[in-house]
């Protein structure tokens, strides 16, 4: 039984995992909960489903209030970290509030990146979606809006696309890249699904960069390179997010993109532990070290890391890439990296929707790293394991000339232990 005083700094799916099973595995010591946020923890992947109309807001909070004082937790919510000093094993909360540990786990997850466009950020017509918070701001903006400009043709850009859609609102979608899912989907597929959302009425510009934003009472002006010019009353920013490291800076902890850990979420500091969306963990896929923005992957990251605060030696080895969403009528999966070059690379396709759901295959050297399939998703999970097993397709269906046939992919899987 462990009675050492651990530390979690952060109220997400990492942090609430990793309290849960330091507990399970026996910790009796204090454990104190720090974040900037009040209240439960939320899951931001849900929502967009609250946005909907499909879920009641309540659920987008997937641990109730008593889950802390259940767990034994010391909670001082609504405090940020100012500070970490490893060497002292002490952090500084805002107010000047100091407190020790003996291991700390920092799951503070990450935050909404603004493009530097001037005006962008303070415009009252720009919203986020990643707390609860901005939730709620942009549920009530939504019931008022005509017309709506998503910077970022991302999976949650073109989700809220439909949404706003659905309330009859004119839609444009707008990315600095030249198509759209920039990472997770393959140019192939992403021309089939912008051909798709143009038919659904949304209006879609790529290669466009915002440069400044011109307020007004009702609206605003978008003014972006090149001299085009949009009108919105409602601007959602969807570009993407960075991991909220601020109160690291000065710390000797390993950071690349965000915070390097092992297999067993360990830093590159004794005590201290990373998970969630400020971690960089191993890809399976790639064997490096990188930001997978998952709920799955971040609660696994700090069961982990709660295990082995506790003194249990447990070992995560890592995730791929995967999205499954709806969107415009269209189930839409990723997997792995659909980009992915190099001159062994051969990538197969179906080409169209036209003769049923849509399916496309990367391989490198025969082993599948990357797939995106559209309306037809029932071997999405066996696809991800071959991928993880990195299988070698070339072995059973040869040079990899033709695309394989949904049976065939069946008949080869099946033969498979997994």
């Amino acid at each position: 039984m462990s009675a050492s005083n651990l530390l979690v700094i952060g109220n997400g799916g990492a942090a609430i995992h990793a309290v849960q099973a330091a507990r399970t595995a026996g910790h009796s010591g204090p454990i104190h909960m720090v974040s900037d946020t009040p209240g439960r923890a939320f899951n931001p992947m849900l929502s967009p489903y609250y946005l909907a109309g499909k879920i009641h807001f309540d659920d987008c909070f997937p641990f109730g209030e008593g889950f802390y004082k259940g767990y034994d937790i010391t909670c001082h919510f609504g405090s940020p970290v100012e500070v970490l000093n490893p060497n002292n094993r002490e952090v500084v909360l805002s107010g000047g509030k100091k407190l020790l540990y003996d291991k700390c786990l920092v799951a503070t997850g990450a935050r909404p990146i603004f493009p530097s466009a001037s005006g962008l950020r303070s415009s009252r017509h720009a919203f986020t979606l990643r707390t609860a918070e901005e939730t709620i701001l942009l549920h009530e903006a939504m019931t008022k809006a005509k017309s709506a400009l998503i910077l970022g043709a991302s999976l949650v850009g073109v989700k809220l696309a439909e949404i706003l859609d659905q309330r009859g609102v004119k839609v444009t979608l707008v990315d600095i890249a030249d198509q759209i899912l920039p990472h997770a989907a393959h140019p192939d597929c992403a021309a089939l699904l912008q051909n798709h959302l143009t038919q659904k009425g949304v209006e879609i510009h790529l290669g466009w960069t915002l440069e400044w934003v011109e307020e007004h009472e009702q609206e605003a002006y978008f003014h972006f390179q090149g001299g085009e010019t949009l009108k919105a009353d409602l601007c959602l920013v969807c570009i993407g997010v960075r991991p909220n490291l601020d109160f690291l800076n000065g710390s000797d902890v390993e950071v690349d993109q965000g915070i390097l850990v092992d297999h067993r979420m360990c830093t590159s500091l004794e005590g201290l532990y990373a998970a969630g969306d400020v971690s960089q963990g191993r890809n399976l896929l790639s064997g490096k070290k990188e930001i997978i923005g998952l709920w799955g992957n971040a609660c696994y990251q700090g069961r982990t890391a709660g295990l082995n605060m506790a003194g249990q030696r447990t070992t995560y080895p890592g995730a791929i890439p995967d999205h499954i969403s709806t969107f415009f009528g269209l189930a839409f999966v990723h997997l792995g990296n659909p980009n992915h070059r190099g001159n062994d690379v051969t990538i197969l396709s179906n080409h169209d929707l036209s003769q049923g759901p849509y399916r496309l295959m990367v391989f490198d050297r025969g082993i599948l790293v990357g797939s995106n399939l559209i309306n037809g998703f029932e071997n999405a999970g066996s696809l991800k394991k071959a991928m993880i097993r990195k299988l070698n397709w070339s072995e059973h269906f040869g040079s990899l000339k033709n695309l394989p046939s949904d049976q065939d992919i069946e008949r080869f899987l099946a033969d498979i232990p997994f």
